[in-house]
């Protein structure tokens, strides 16, 4: 249970299959179906013709006649065209990381050349032009950081060409100056050497910016020379024994910095902060409290540098207290007494950010949720954290949204809109810490943020998370190709990581649309006959489907105004070439790992905790799946915080595929998905894949 699975669409999916009396299509639901308004911010021929995968994809490029052999490559060595330059350490680094991943014996030459006028003079400071040709490698750029970007490109090449890399020409910049990702290592500790190892396989997409979240209500993980009993188990609900040292936290600053990307460490003040009362008695914002607060902020930045660790996050989130605009005044005026600049998150339940603070704007409210934040919203410096949290959504909704949707709110990035965050929050206790990045679907949301961040975009594309479009429409084909890039660098160069996420194009449902759970018996039957003429459905597509979110999601979906206590059916059709059992993934529920809210492992025999039903070929099948846990955690109402782990057999993606028994040609798949209370997510998940 739990392994990583290196699994692909592999099946022929056809088109609905569609019964003598067939079905009475609403055309409304159709017009929506088939609209075709979003624009790719790239020309999808010169992607679909790319003879390696890579993500982001360029800003331009041009694919020549020929390639080179690269087969027995095992390592980069870096040459400088420009006198007097010493070998920065973000290229040293990209070398060594490259040379871990490559299995061959002899050595390929890149060439850097320092030239301005070979980019746009706006995109020197990351951009950088990459050719390939029959003189060898050669990198164009102008500072460090755009060399690092442009060997992150090449290795991708090396990783995905099948030991080809092809004659190309590649000019490339991003949008956003920042694209970040944050760990919650306050809540579940996370080990120097596995932040170490994702910071790298981060750094391979670009990402620039880690927000290292280090404070939370278990614990004050930090080192403390000032007031030791800050580090005391007995004062701690989590990790008791865990801590980082300054020591430890400068390697991984360094180790980052390397690797092309700023750390911002949070320290959370005044609010999740219940270690602080336990270790003092007292709270954080009192007289006394912020006395300790600038003791702890002095020890801090004299421990790491500004040169290290030039912005400094405090939280400020999720608290009321009497004296806000004093306290935030007090930390922020701290923080730049250090050469600091300070950030805050941005909401209505935070603290008011201060006058010199940069946001992170996050959960704007249901109006809100289901679409990029507005432009106008932005005001002062800010990082965008509003599309959706790792650890909410399940993945493939995780991947669409940011996929589709516009950091920020805009096309590209300027001295306001700085770029997106994502964040990654277990906040419950989680035993195995290795289980964080595929129950949160990490690596998936990241290569979509990459992408989106990097590449910016014109086109709004809020309304395609919640139901994609038909195949022949661009914001599909777009989808389709990322997804086939995804895949390809899960099967290469993330193969080690916990992956989550399998190509959902190409599956075709008729959904036929809710009815009152009390009526449902009569419509069943109709659905299991083909007898369904009068009832209204809809055709949509990919593998996932979505009817209605959970409220803290904001009730996305195909009908998000449906209440519980309705029933849908989804049907789709899906060929094999022959008999013989097929590897699936099947989910229809499960819970958002901080609140828990779900209809819980379902009992033996049983697709879910929800009453889900299955018919293939026009028999109802069971579940052949065996759980430990079964019947058990169905959990109504928020349970954050919560002490005990959530369990594998709880999160639908992180388990083996269930082998179902297909006949040869066409089989009809019948799932009938009830919706019976608000803390379910009601969606049918139905993918093929194998090995």
């Amino acid at each position: 249970m739990f392994r990583t699975l290196f699994l692909m669409a592999c099946l022929s999916l056809a088109a609905p299959h569609v019964w003598a009396a067939g079905y009475d299509y609403v055309p409304q639901a159709d017009a929506a179906y088939r609209q075709d308004t979003w624009t790719s911010p790239h020309d999808l021929a010169l992607e679909s013709e790319a003879p390696v995968s890579l993500i982001p994809f360029p800003q331009q490029v041009k694919w020549g006649r020929g390639s080179m052999d690269v087969s027995n490559i095992g390592s980069l060595k870096p040459v400088y065209d420009f006198p007097h330059h010493k070998i920065c350490a973000t290229v040293l680094a990209a070398c060594k990381d490259a040379a871990a991943q490559l299995k061959g014996s002899q050595s390929l030459t890149v060439r850097f050349i320092r030239d301005s006028k070979a980019l746009p003079s706006e995109h020197l400071s990351e951009g950088y032009k990459l050719v390939i040709n029959k003189k060898g490698v050669h990198i164009t750029a102008c500072t460090d950081s755009a060399r690092f970007n442009g060997l992150q490109t090449l290795r991708q090449m090396l990783a995905t060409g099948n030991g080809k890399l092809p004659y190309c020409e590649i000019t490339d910049w991003p949008a956003f100056k920042h694209r970040g990702y944050m760990q919650d290592c306050g809540r579940n500790f996370r080990s120097v050497e596995r932040i170490k190892q994702e910071l790298a396989l981060a750094s391979l997409l670009k990402i620039n910016t880690f927000h290292w979240h280090l404070t939370d209500y278990p614990a004050w993980h930090i080192q403390c020379k000032a007031y030791p009993q800050l580090n005391d188990p007995k004062h701690r609900t989590r990790d008791l024994n865990d801590t980082y040292t300054y020591d430890q936290i400068r390697e991984v600053i360094r180790f980052a910095k390397e690797r092309n990307i700023t750390v911002i460490p949070e320290l959370d003040m005044p609010g999740h902060s219940a270690y602080f009362e336990r270790a003092f008695g007292f709270k954080m914002h009192t007289e006394q409290g912020m006395k300790i607060v600038g003791d702890l902020l002095d020890e801090f930045c004299k421990e790491i540098p500004k040169e290290l660790c030039p912005i400094i996050h405090f939280g400020a989130d999720e608290v009321r207290i009497p004296n806000a605009a004093q306290f935030v005044g007090f930390v922020t005026k701290k923080l730049q007494s250090h050469g600091r600049t300070p950030m805050q998150w941005a909401s209505h339940r935070d603290l008011p950010v201060g006058e010199h603070s940069l946001e992170q704007r996050w959960g704007e409210g249901a109006d809100l949720v289901a679409k990029s934040i507005p432009k106008d919203r932005i005001t002062r410096r800010a990082f965008d954290s509003t599309m959706g949290y790792a650890n909410l959504f399940d993945p493939a909704l995780l991947v669409r949204r940011y996929f589709f949707m516009r950091p920020c709110g805009v096309e590209c990035g300027d001295s306001l809109r700085l770029g997106p965050i994502i964040c990654i929050w277990p906040d419950g206790k989680v035993d195995n810490k290795e289980y964080i990045p595929g129950m949160c679907a990490m690596w998936p949301g990241l290569m979509a943020m990459a992408e989106r961040a990097w590449k910016g975009g014109a086109a709004d594309g809020d309304h395609l998370p919640l139901e994609m479009t038909a195949a022949e429409t661009t914001a599909t084909k777009a989808f389709s190709l990322f997804e086939k890039r995804m895949q390809t660098l899960r099967r290469t160069m993330y193969a080690a990581e916990d992956f989550p996420v399998w190509a959902e194009s190409g599956v075709t449902w008729t959904v036929v649309e809710p009815v009152a759970t009390k009526d449902a018996a009569p419509v069943r039957e109709k659905v299991l006959q083909g007898k369904v003429d009068g009832l209204k459905a809809r055709r949509a597509l990919g593998a996932n489907l979505y009817f209605r979110t959970r409220p803290d999601t904001g009730y996305l979906g195909m009908y998000p105004s449906t209440k519980p206590g309705h029933t849908v059916w989804a049907v789709t059709t899906i060929d094999a070439k022959q008999a013989g059992p097929q590897k699936f993934m099947l989910g229809f529920d499960a819970p958002a790992r901080s609140n828990r809210r779900y209809t819980g492992v379902p009992k033996n025999g049983e697709w879910s905790g929800c009453g889900t039903r299955i018919w293939l070929n026009g028999k109802e099948i069971k579940n052949p799946r065996t759980y430990q846990l079964a019947g058990q955690n169905n959990h109504p109402g928020n349970a954050w915080n919560f002490e005990k782990p959530l369990d594998p057999e709880e999160i639908w993606w992180v388990q083996e595929p269930i082998e179902i028994e297909l006949q040869k040609g066409t089989n009809t798949f019948i799932i009938e998905q009830p919706y019976v209370g608000e803390h379910q997510s009601w969606g049918v998940s139905l993918i093929p894949v194998k090995e």
